[in-house]
């Protein structure tokens, strides 16, 4: 029942990441990203984030992006086994389930100040992890399959549960730094990222039953077995003072099975009793972060690296004492370790013509150097991307691309708290010019995750894992 309860509160640390890249990290920042996801060479304004050196290529002056997205993501198990048919209210041997993510507001600001030809100063905020709510209507599979194991452990031949479980996880992060000209078409950038994580997560897994009794009358059971025990021993006691050697044997018998009953009910008891989970959690965090941008006129070329974030979360909780003495990691007052991974970025714009461009980037992630990480990650992550952009006028410019991500998961990375399965992206939009001043961006982004299908050799359940995801997003930049 520890290990039980313990996946169950994990799955909620780390059920909120909404978009593509490594553990928590949420690699758009800007809606620009969602038109075209290759971002990292870019000259513009939503390179704050993403080519912080390129900035200094930029006009003089001060440049600001305003940022909206929504995000809307289904995580899907579809999982077989013998073992589903004990439950007393659904005896198929077939489930589904699902867990829902909508981050519904994602904000984010970008502004940059160029000074002069050598240096120039930006910022930016916004949510680098999370940014919404994540839901588990009917639990998950390993619920039932944990439950359903002890129950058929201890002589039972069914079950029933109920399981909800709900998650809120938010990283938020302020960026300052500085980008300074070292040649007329090379710069370089130095920057920190303060990371403020926030999450909450909420659990219950009440109303079990075995073999249609709850624990209040599994208790009622083991109670009436000790003390039947008790009497059973009691005369067995009269019976061998009275010289009654065979009628003394009879009941020392009758009441050591008593207590073995007891204890037994007493067992099931405790395992099928009402947990909650109420737990909240903050930290913070420091990001270094450099880079370096070469512009060789229509060809240009970046690089960007985020040293890993270290990050020990907090709790405040209210949790029942049962969850208390399972898991004292989420006890009030705490601490857990969440760390970030570091993230290395390439990219590659180049200007074909004067209205069409293409663009490339690759990211890295230092996933399983992470700290705190809730599962066994035996690889690190990497992101592939390409895109294009077409000025159609002076005002209209369409944009396309598309990223392919590559978690490395095997099956002993994979588990229904977290299976980041390989995905491709596409990404549609485009922007339009108010003036030379003024431009809006409005992107769309879907991602085609791949399935992965695993089995227990415990259990023998089956599960076929797979995602869905869509995010929207509008963004305005204004040059001053």
């Amino acid at each position: 029942m520890k290990k039980f309860l313990l996946i169950g509160a994990t799955a909620l640390m780390v059920s909120n990441s909404t978009f593509a890249g490594g553990i928590l990290t949420n690699t758009n920042q800007n809606a620009a990203y969602l038109r075209n996801p290759a971002r990292d060479a870019v000259i513009a304004i939503d390179g704050v984030y993403s080519n912080p050196a390129g900035i200094a290529f930029l006009p003089q002056g001060f440049h600001l992006s305003v940022s909206w997205q929504a995000a809307f993501q289904k995580r899907q198990i579809d999982a077989t086994g013998k073992m589903f048919m004990m439950n007393a209210n659904n005896q198929s041997a077939d489930r589904y389930f699902e867990g829902t993510a909508k981050a519904p507001v994602i904000p984010s600001f970008q502004a940059a100040y160029v000074i002069n030809d050598k240096w120039s100063v930006s910022g930016q905020f916004a949510i680098g992890g999370g940014g919404g709510k994540c839901e588990f209507d009917n639990g998950l599979p390993m619920f039932e399959e944990m439950i359903g194991g002890a129950v058929a452990q201890n002589g039972g031949t069914s079950y029933a549960l109920n399981q909800q479980l709900t998650g809120k996880q938010y990283i938020f992060g302020l960026q300052l730094g500085a980008t300074y000209r070292l040649a007329e078409n090379f710069s370089v950038f130095g920057g920190i990222r303060g990371v403020l994580a926030s999450c909450g997560y909420e659990g219950a897994i009440n109303g079990i039953k075995a073999n249609g009794l709850t624990a209040a009358e599994y208790s009622a059971l083991s109670q009436q077995a000790a003390a039947g025990a008790q009497q059973a021993a009691d005369a067995a006691a009269q019976f061998a003072a009275a010289g009654l050697a065979d009628k003394a044997a009879e009941y020392a018998a009758m009441a050591e099975t008593l207590k073995g009953q007891a204890v037994q009910a007493g067992t099931v008891a405790a395992m099928i009793g009402d947990y909650n989970l109420d737990c909240s959690q903050s930290g913070f965090g420091i990001t270094p972060i450099i880079g370096l941008d070469w512009n060789l006129g229509k060809l240009n070329l970046a690089a960007k690296y985020e040293f890993r974030t270290k990050i020990e979360l907090e709790n405040e909780s209210t949790n029942s004492a049962n969850v208390d003495a399972l898991m004292p990691a989420y006890a009030d007052g705490g601490k857990v370790r969440s760390d970030i991974p570091a993230l290395l970025t390439l990219g590659a714009q180049y200007q074909f013509t004067d209205a069409f461009r293409a663009m490339a980037g690759f990211h890295y992630y230092w996933d399983k150097d992470a700290q705190g990480s809730p599962i066994n990650k035996g690889n690190n992550t990497w992101e592939a991307l390409l895109g294009f952009e077409w000025d159609v006028n002076d005002k209209i410019m369409l944009s396309m691309g598309g990223q392919r991500t590559d978690y490395n998961f095997d099956d002993a990375d994979m588990s229904d708290i977290n299976f980041n399965t390989p995905n491709y992206a596409i990404c549609l939009g485009g922007a339009y010019k108010f003036s030379e001043k003024m431009k809006l961006n409005v992107g769309y982004m879907h991602s085609f995750y791949e399935d992965h299908k695993t089995t227990s050799a415990a259990s023998g359940i089956t599960r076929n894992y797979t995602r869905k995801n869509d995010v929207v997003g509008v963004s305005l930049d204004i040059a001053f």
